[in-house]
Order: C-alpha cells, then sequence, then structure tokens
C-alpha cells in the first residue's frame, strides 16, 4: 500500500457519501450501535440489496466498518475516520469554528486542523483552488 504524502486531506469522498440521505440516516442508525443489514433494512422502506448498496458506498468512504461474526455481519461506525472528518471539515471553516482544538481530540488532529487551514489559506490567497 503506497502511503500519500501528508498534506490537506480530500474530504469529497465521505462527503459525497453522507450527501445521500438514506447512507446519512444509517449513519445515525450506527452511532448508537452496531447492526447487521437486516436490522437497518427493518428501519427503511426499501429492499436488502438497495440497503446493501448504500453500506458498501459508506464503506468505501471508509465511515463504516465491517465486522463478520460467524455468518453475521455487522456494520459500525469507523470512529477514527468519521472523527478525522467531522475535524478537517471544521478545518476549513475558521471563520465560524473558531474552537476547533476544543472538537479536536488530542495534539496530533489539532495540529492536523491547523495545518489544513493554514494551507488552504495559504492555497487562495495565492489564488490556488481549495
Amino acid at each position: 500500500m503506497t502511503k500519500r504524502a501528508p498534506g490537506p486531506v480530500d474530504l469529497s469522498p465521505a462527503l459525497r457519501a453522507l450527501s445521500d440521505p438514506t447512507r446519512l440516516k444509517i449513519m445515525l442508525m450506527l452511532e448508537g450501535r452496531r447492526r447487521t443489514v437486516g436490522e437497518i433494512v427493518e428501519f427503511f422502506a426499501l429492499s436488502q440489496p438497495t440497503i446493501s448498496r448504500h453500506l458498501q458506498a459508506l464503506a468505501q468512504a471508509g465511515l463504516v466498518r465491517r465486522e463478520r461474526q460467524g455468518q453475521r455481519v455487522f456494520y459500525a461506525i469507523a470512529t477514527e475516520r468519521m472523527r478525522t472528518v467531522c475535524i478537517d471539515l471544521a478545518a476549513c471553516f475558521p471563520c465560524c469554528c473558531r474552537s476547533i482544538e476544543i472538537i479536536a481530540v488530542g495534539p496530533s488532529a489539532t495540529a492536523r486542523a491547523r495545518r489544513t487551514r493554514t494551507e488552504t489559506h495559504s492555497r487562495s490567497r495565492k489564488g490556488g483552488t481549495s
């Protein structure tokens, strides 16, 4: 696996995955505890294959993780990834998120948020795109 150079985090896969109302509701369901596809299907008026496709999109964005126990597969929020997405998104908007250091858990997250905010600001001042 190739490591990416440190720099601004690409939030587009996570934001694209969360932009669908059904996927956002699935994430809210998983916030409380891990669940099987069957449990999620019971909540929605959608077929199991449709829910599975939504879960696949969330998994590809790194927002959920699968845990196999025997024949059952549980889905849960990938908490570290979700935390990173939240922190990095907030860091993009320093005008309304001045308390990012409070949101960020730990010094590395705070440093990453400051670095992202600084790099984004520097690019915008040089005429680059964010």
